[in-house]
Protein backbone atom coordinates (compact mmCIF):
# COMPACT_ATOMS: atom_id res chain seq x y z
CA UNK A 1 0.00 0.00 0.00
CA UNK A 2 1.09 3.15 -0.83
CA UNK A 3 2.33 5.44 2.15
CA UNK A 4 0.04 8.58 1.07
CA UNK A 5 -2.77 5.64 0.90
CA UNK A 6 -2.05 5.02 4.64
CA UNK A 7 -2.13 8.50 5.32
CA UNK A 8 -5.42 8.99 3.58
CA UNK A 9 -7.62 6.85 5.21
CA UNK A 10 -5.55 8.19 8.55
CA UNK A 11 -6.97 11.37 7.94
CA UNK A 12 -9.78 10.18 7.18
CA UNK A 13 -10.39 8.08 10.30
CA UNK A 14 -9.43 11.03 12.49
CA UNK A 15 -12.42 13.26 10.59
CA UNK A 16 -14.79 10.61 10.88
CA UNK A 17 -14.67 10.34 14.64
CA UNK A 18 -14.56 13.92 14.91
CA UNK A 19 -17.69 14.45 13.62
CA UNK A 20 -19.21 10.80 14.88
CA UNK A 21 -20.94 11.72 18.04
CA UNK A 22 -21.21 8.14 19.69
CA UNK A 23 -17.84 6.37 18.04
CA UNK A 24 -17.54 4.20 15.44
CA UNK A 25 -17.19 0.24 15.59
CA UNK A 26 -14.12 -0.76 13.15
CA UNK A 27 -16.16 -2.58 10.92
CA UNK A 28 -18.22 0.80 10.33
CA UNK A 29 -14.90 2.71 9.32
CA UNK A 30 -13.79 -0.32 7.66
CA UNK A 31 -17.14 -0.36 5.58
CA UNK A 32 -16.81 4.14 5.35
CA UNK A 33 -13.20 3.05 3.49
CA UNK A 34 -13.62 0.44 1.77
CA UNK A 35 -10.67 -1.55 2.97
CA UNK A 36 -10.59 -4.67 5.84
CA UNK A 37 -10.89 -4.71 9.29
CA UNK A 38 -7.54 -5.54 10.27
CA UNK A 39 -6.39 -2.43 8.20
CA UNK A 40 -8.26 -0.21 10.36
CA UNK A 41 -7.36 -1.41 13.28
CA UNK A 42 -3.68 -0.40 11.81
CA UNK A 43 -4.54 2.52 11.56
CA UNK A 44 -5.84 3.39 15.24
CA UNK A 45 -2.67 1.65 16.88
CA UNK A 46 -0.55 3.83 14.34
CA UNK A 47 -2.49 7.07 15.56
CA UNK A 48 -3.05 5.92 19.34
CA UNK A 49 1.11 5.95 19.36
CA UNK A 50 1.55 9.18 17.49
CA UNK A 51 -0.10 10.50 20.07
CA UNK A 52 -3.89 10.91 19.25
CA UNK A 53 -6.13 11.09 21.63
CA UNK A 54 -8.11 7.98 20.30
CA UNK A 55 -9.90 5.66 22.78
CA UNK A 56 -12.10 2.62 22.53
CA UNK A 57 -15.34 2.26 24.68
CA UNK A 58 -17.94 -0.82 24.85
CA UNK A 59 -21.60 -0.12 23.92
CA UNK A 60 -24.20 -2.46 22.76
CA UNK A 61 -22.16 -5.34 22.52
CA UNK A 62 -19.58 -3.44 19.53
CA UNK A 63 -16.04 -1.51 20.25
CA UNK A 64 -16.82 1.80 18.91
CA UNK A 65 -13.52 4.34 18.44
CA UNK A 66 -13.51 7.91 19.31
CA UNK A 67 -11.74 10.76 20.04
CA UNK A 68 -12.24 12.64 23.67
CA UNK A 69 -14.39 15.24 23.71
CA UNK A 70 -12.06 17.67 24.33
CA UNK A 71 -9.96 17.14 21.19
CA UNK A 72 -13.08 17.07 18.63
CA UNK A 73 -13.85 21.00 19.00
CA UNK A 74 -10.36 22.48 20.05
CA UNK A 75 -7.10 21.19 18.45
CA UNK A 76 -4.14 22.91 20.24
CA UNK A 77 -1.70 24.08 17.40
CA UNK A 78 1.24 25.32 18.75
CA UNK A 79 2.29 27.94 16.70
CA UNK A 80 4.25 31.16 17.98
CA UNK A 81 2.97 34.64 17.43
CA UNK A 82 5.22 35.33 14.22
CA UNK A 83 3.81 32.28 12.57
CA UNK A 84 0.28 33.06 13.11
CA UNK A 85 0.71 36.33 12.01
CA UNK A 86 2.56 35.78 8.85
CA UNK A 87 -0.48 32.69 8.12
CA UNK A 88 -2.97 35.49 8.85
CA UNK A 89 -1.25 38.41 6.05
CA UNK A 90 -0.95 35.00 3.92
CA UNK A 91 -4.50 35.44 3.24
CA UNK A 92 -4.56 37.66 0.80
CA UNK A 93 -2.37 35.16 -1.24
CA UNK A 94 -5.24 32.64 -0.91
CA UNK A 95 -8.08 35.13 -2.00
CA UNK A 96 -7.20 32.84 -5.63
CA UNK A 97 -9.60 30.69 -3.91
CA UNK A 98 -12.44 33.04 -3.43
CA UNK A 99 -15.95 31.17 -4.18
CA UNK A 100 -14.46 27.89 -3.90
CA UNK A 101 -15.37 25.03 -0.94
CA UNK A 102 -11.67 26.06 0.66
CA UNK A 103 -12.04 29.91 0.73
CA UNK A 104 -14.54 29.83 3.20
CA UNK A 105 -12.68 27.20 5.54
CA UNK A 106 -9.84 29.69 4.97
CA UNK A 107 -11.85 32.44 6.45
CA UNK A 108 -12.82 30.66 9.09
CA UNK A 109 -9.35 29.66 9.84
CA UNK A 110 -8.13 33.48 9.63
CA UNK A 111 -10.80 34.51 11.76
CA UNK A 112 -9.75 30.88 14.42
CA UNK A 113 -5.82 32.89 14.06
CA UNK A 114 -7.25 36.66 14.53
CA UNK A 115 -8.82 35.57 18.05
CA UNK A 116 -5.91 33.89 19.46
CA UNK A 117 -4.15 37.09 18.96
CA UNK A 118 -3.64 39.17 22.32
CA UNK A 119 -5.38 42.78 21.60
CA UNK A 120 -1.87 44.45 21.01
CA UNK A 121 -1.26 41.98 18.20
CA UNK A 122 -4.55 42.61 16.40
CA UNK A 123 -3.47 46.25 16.42
CA UNK A 124 -0.33 45.70 15.00
CA UNK A 125 -1.99 43.87 12.63
CA UNK A 126 -4.10 46.55 11.37
CA UNK A 127 -1.84 48.90 11.15
CA UNK A 128 0.29 46.89 8.86
CA UNK A 129 -2.91 45.81 6.83
CA UNK A 130 -3.26 49.68 6.29
CA UNK A 131 0.14 48.92 4.32
CA UNK A 132 0.45 46.08 3.23
CA UNK A 133 -1.84 44.73 0.42
CA UNK A 134 -1.20 41.76 -2.33
CA UNK A 135 -3.10 42.43 -5.16
CA UNK A 136 -3.66 38.50 -5.96
CA UNK A 137 -7.07 37.73 -6.94
CA UNK A 138 -9.06 34.87 -8.49
CA UNK A 139 -8.71 34.30 -12.23
CA UNK A 140 -12.31 32.95 -12.66
CA UNK A 141 -15.51 33.41 -10.63
CA UNK A 142 -15.57 30.04 -9.00
CA UNK A 143 -18.79 30.45 -7.13
CA UNK A 144 -21.45 28.59 -10.21
CA UNK A 145 -18.51 25.71 -9.64
CA UNK A 146 -18.79 25.54 -5.79
CA UNK A 147 -21.40 22.58 -5.87
CA UNK A 148 -18.51 20.77 -8.56
CA UNK A 149 -15.43 21.53 -7.38
CA UNK A 150 -17.19 20.09 -3.70
CA UNK A 151 -18.41 16.68 -5.59
CA UNK A 152 -14.83 16.09 -7.14
CA UNK A 153 -12.95 16.98 -4.28
CA UNK A 154 -15.24 14.50 -2.19
CA UNK A 155 -13.92 12.04 -5.19
CA UNK A 156 -10.46 12.29 -5.08
CA UNK A 157 -10.37 12.32 -1.29
CA UNK A 158 -12.75 8.91 -1.53
CA UNK A 159 -11.09 7.66 -4.14
CA UNK A 160 -14.12 7.20 -6.03
CA UNK A 161 -14.93 8.15 -9.54
CA UNK A 162 -17.63 10.37 -11.36
CA UNK A 163 -19.45 11.23 -14.41
CA UNK A 164 -18.84 13.79 -16.54
CA UNK A 165 -20.07 15.43 -19.70
CA UNK A 166 -16.81 16.33 -21.91
CA UNK A 167 -16.91 18.28 -25.25
CA UNK A 168 -14.76 18.01 -27.52
CA UNK A 169 -13.85 21.49 -29.11
CA UNK A 170 -12.61 19.96 -32.92
CA UNK A 171 -15.67 17.44 -33.11
CA UNK A 172 -18.29 19.81 -31.59
CA UNK A 173 -19.43 17.04 -29.49
CA UNK A 174 -20.37 16.02 -26.10
CA UNK A 175 -19.41 12.47 -24.63
CA UNK A 176 -20.26 11.07 -21.02
CA UNK A 177 -16.91 10.06 -19.48
CA UNK A 178 -16.52 8.30 -16.04
CA UNK A 179 -12.92 9.52 -14.41
CA UNK A 180 -10.82 8.72 -11.31
CA UNK A 181 -9.52 11.84 -10.17
CA UNK A 182 -6.67 12.44 -8.12
CA UNK A 183 -6.21 15.91 -7.41
CA UNK A 184 -8.21 19.25 -7.75
CA UNK A 185 -5.46 21.77 -9.00
CA UNK A 186 -5.22 25.09 -9.69
CA UNK A 187 -3.04 26.34 -12.02
CA UNK A 188 -2.49 29.93 -13.61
Amino acid sequence: MARGDQLGRQWKIIQTLISSRRGKSAADLAEEMECHPRTVYRHLEALQVSGFPIYTERSEGKNLWSLLDTVKHQIPVPFSLTELMALYFGRDMLKVFKDTPFYDSLESLFQKVKTTLPPESIKYLKNVEQTLHLGMKPYKEYGKFKEILNRVNDAAINKKSIEIVYYTMSRKKETRRRVDPYRIWFFN
